[in-house]
């Protein structure tokens, strides 16, 4: 009898561990918005916007071409939404999250020509224009610690990946990707596997070339990726692992081995 009781009460608990655990991930949900010039009113594309709670940065995402941004699985409670561009004064936004949430459009107004810098609460801005280039910072985006290389680059502009894992650039497949400014033979080779195995941790930006340098040109090339990496890779031998967790899918695993810094170029 007593075996059957502690059966019992432990079945009892499991249930209700299970039960507690799915009730809390229904409870995510979405928060979205979309980022307006207040004097053009013409869309912000490319803000950063961060959700922090706790003086801690939580998530953040980048506005798209229409200016829409949105976060998935956000857990109900309060919150700060951070949005800053280059050109453009920062702004800071209470949000108390219980259900869907849509902020509407969010105004932001130009910051005139006393720009030096744009600083979201200490936070360095995750993307960065240049004349020839958008810089995305992985090493400002908290999500960089989970996340692998392919993952980022969803949330990269100008890039996109499809479902099958496959990277485009501006809709396109006509780019090359390099490895610290130079060719990898294994990114020419199979790029969906190499990128799916990289954490993003050990990344520091990853640029998007829209101007190709002239040796280039006659490849008639979309664009260049080039991937920055925390510490480049000396000769000798370099491995990595990577494990993650996927619904549906169920967990998945890669791994890539180098034998020596000739053999990436």
């Amino acid at each position: 009898m007593s075996r059957s009781l502690l059966f019992l009460c432990s079945l009892m608990l499991c249930i209700f561990f299970t039960a507690t655990n799915l009730k809390a991930q229904e409870k995510a949900v979405q928060v979205k918005g979309v980022v307006i010039d207040s004097l053009t009113q013409k869309p912000g594309e490319y803000f950063t916007i961060a959700l922090k709670k706790d003086s801690i940065v939580v998530k953040s995402v980048i506005s798209d071409e229409q200016g829409k941004f949105s976060f998935a699985a956000v857990n109900p409670g309060p919150y700060t939404l951070i949005v800053g561009s280059l050109g453009y004064k920062s702004k800071q936004i209470a949000v108390k999250v219980a259900n869907e949430t849509d902020l509407g459009k969010i105004l932001m107004k130009p910051q005139g020509n006393d720009l030096s810098e744009v600083s979201i609460v200490g936070s360095k801005p995750i993307i960065k224009q240049e004349p020839d280039r958008i810089v995305y910072d992985t090493q400002a985006d908290p999500e960089s610690k989970v996340l692998t290389v392919l993952d980022m680059m969803r949330k990269v502009p100008l890039l996109s990946v499809d479902a099958d894992d496959n990277v485009k650039l501006k809709g396109t497949g006509n780019y090359r990707i390099l490895i610290n400014g130079k060719p990898s033979g294994i990114l020419t080779r199979d790029p969906k596997e190499y990128l799916r195995s990289m954490p993003a941790n050990g990344v520091q930006k990853i640029e998007v070339i829209t101007t190709p340098p002239s040796k280039y040109e006659s490849e008639g090339l979309a664009g260049l990726i080039n991937i920055i990496t925390s510490k480049k890779t000396d000769n000798g031998y370099n491995g990595n692992l990577n494990v993650r967790n996927q619904f549906p899918g169920g967990p998945s695993g890669n791994a890539n081995f180098t034998l020596s810094k000739e053999t990436l170029v």
